[in-house]
């Protein structure tokens, strides 16, 4: 066990050079240097599954005398002395450990004793139980630690400080961090010092903590414990905050293609998002009949993209503009290609139209969430072989001079002409999408002499915001009905493809 030898424990061993060992909150006693000067190392003497133990020796017990006389005999001593910034007591004050564990690697012994530690895949000093049995009953003297030392009856509880937190989306410190990166840096320059606008969303958290405790934690070094990965297109800080990022992103999602029974391959092509691709369909196809384009089938890709340096460079974009492909060719675009590179393009859907509006976990990288780059589906172009001809006026040559950006695998380098990689994810059809059974018997019928006319019977009619003989796409302007309908081919994919995740975070189109 640790033995209790109060608050003269020796710290400065976890943190060179040497610190106070103990203070008075809001102002320390005189005896702060002597208390620290003389104390001794602590090292982690052994680990085992059941716990890390700390020993120390060579203890300075006069300092702790004096601290306990000088504040009311001892009566309390947490209530009278704490310890030194980024340190914390527990229990009777038996030792002092850093909070965060960056600060213990320095020490050869301690950081072999923590690796053995981690290979027995054990909470770093043991399971956090005071001598009663009972979890956590210290927590409120530090915060949550995320790493604990152990303890019998006869020891006290020490924990690492883990008052650290790396704010994220909508949290209030999220808030008042986006403000200050985005507005405060411009208006009150003054007020973050050594920062630029250029700075990462942790260093940000860092100063507002500094300045203002109240609003938000210390970042986490490192980041939370079982933090999210950044949604795309952004970047992990040091401190695990997710940020806009500098360079071209190497970025993984959906994307969605409305398609008959005929196969292309997923070059030269237009896809959307969920959102996208259901508003192309209200709009272009189901208030048709037979529908445009024979179109039956909602087919799924998972597509990985990196645009290039140049384009990034240029513009500070992740996607590069859109163009609309027919029959394999989008003309005009040359020049873009030629200096830039084959990349992939996007360009937003005007929900105003028709109502189909991205769900906030689909594009967690958006904000603000009710801008229109939040709340508009979105179209991709995928740029390929000889690009500007149609399928049949693609030679070998133009090929070879214009090979696109289609990668011959998967992995994508963001060279001029290797931007994205198309894999099949799965599709579902119309017809079970509406429950219609069959729709080329659904929307025709047979005449008094045995031949077949079209009856009454549409997906949707625009002119009264509703079908004839199914509701599936009635109130095309409403963002809930629009909702409802995603959600539907969400559930949908996710029966017929349950080894595949329902959703892929999917990037801001800009």
């Amino acid at each position: 066990a640790i033995p209790a030898q109060g608050l003269s424990a020796p710290a400065e061993a976890f943190s060179p050079p040497p610190v106070p060992v103990w203070s008075k909150v809001g102002e320390p006693p005189e005896n702060r240097d002597a208390a620290a000067d003389s104390a001794r190392s602590s090292i982690v003497d052994q680990c085992d599954e059941s716990a890390a133990l700390l020993r120390q020796s060579d203890v300075n017990e006069e300092a702790r005398r004096r601290c306990v006389e000088e504040y009311d005999g001892g009566t309390d001593i947490e209530a009278h002395c704490s310890a030194p910034g980024r340190f914390r007591v527990i229990g009777d004050g038996s030792l002092f450990l850093p909070h965060r564990c960056t600060q213990l690697l320095w020490s050869v012994p301690i950081l072999l004793a923590l690796l053995a530690c981690l290979a027995l895949k054990r909470p770093i000093f043991g399971d956090r139980t005071d001598a009663s049995g009972a979890s956590g009953q210290h927590g409120a003297l530090g915060g949550r630690g995320r790493d604990q030392v152990g303890s019998d009856a006869g020891g006290s509880i020490v924990t690492l400080d883990e008052a650290c937190h790396t704010a994220t989306l909508n949290e209030s410190c999220y808030e008042a961090v986006h403000w200050a990166k985005t507005q405060g840096i411009y208006s009150n320059p003054e007020w973050y010092k050594d920062l630029t606008n250029e700075s990462d969303i942790g260093e940000f958290q860092m100063a507002i903590h500094k300045a203002s405790p109240e609003k938000c934690p210390e970042p986490c070094v490192g980041g939370n414990k079982d933090g999210e990965v950044c949604p795309p297109p952004q970047v992990a800080d040091k401190y695990g905050a997710c940020n806009e990022p500098k360079e071209p992103s190497l970025m993984t999602f959906y994307m969605y293609r409305a398609q008959g029974k005929d196969e292309y391959p997923v070059k030269n092509v237009n896809l959307a998002d969920l959102a996208g691709v259901m508003w192309y369909l209200q709009r272009e196809v189901v208030g048709s009949r037979p529908r445009k384009f024979h179109i039956e089938r909602i087919i799924r890709y998972k597509v990985t993209m990196k645009n290039t340096d140049d384009y990034f460079k240029a513009f500070k974009k992740q996607f590069g503009p859109f163009v609309a492909f027919d029959e394999g060719s989008a003309r005009g675009r040359s020049e873009t290609w030629e200096k830039y590179g084959f990349v992939v393009g996007c360009q937003l859907v005007d929900p105003d139209i028709y109502s189909y509006v991205p769900q906030p976990e689909d594009q967690p990288g958006c904000y603000p969430k009710d801008s229109p780059l939040c709340t508009s589906g979105k179209w991709y172009s995928l740029p390929g072989p000889c690009p500007e001809e149609k399928v049949d006026g693609k030679t070998p040559e133009c090929i070879a001079k214009w090979p696109g950006g289609g990668c011959p695998s998967a992995v994508v380098t963001g060279a001029h002409d290797c931007t994205y990689w198309a894999e099949f994810a799965g599709q579902i059809m119309l017809d079970d999408l509406e429950g219609v059974g069959d729709y080329n018997t659904w929307w025709i019928t047979k005449d008094s002499k045995g031949g077949t006319v079209p009856n009454e019977n549409i997906e949707y009619s625009p002119h009264l915001d509703r079908g004839i003989g199914m509701t599936f796409w009635d109130n095309g302007h409403s963002v809930e009905a629009g909702r409802k309908r995603m959600d539907a081919v969400v559930k949908l994919f996710k029966e017929k493809f349950p080894a595949m995740p329902e959703r892929l975070p999917e990037p801001p189109c800009f």
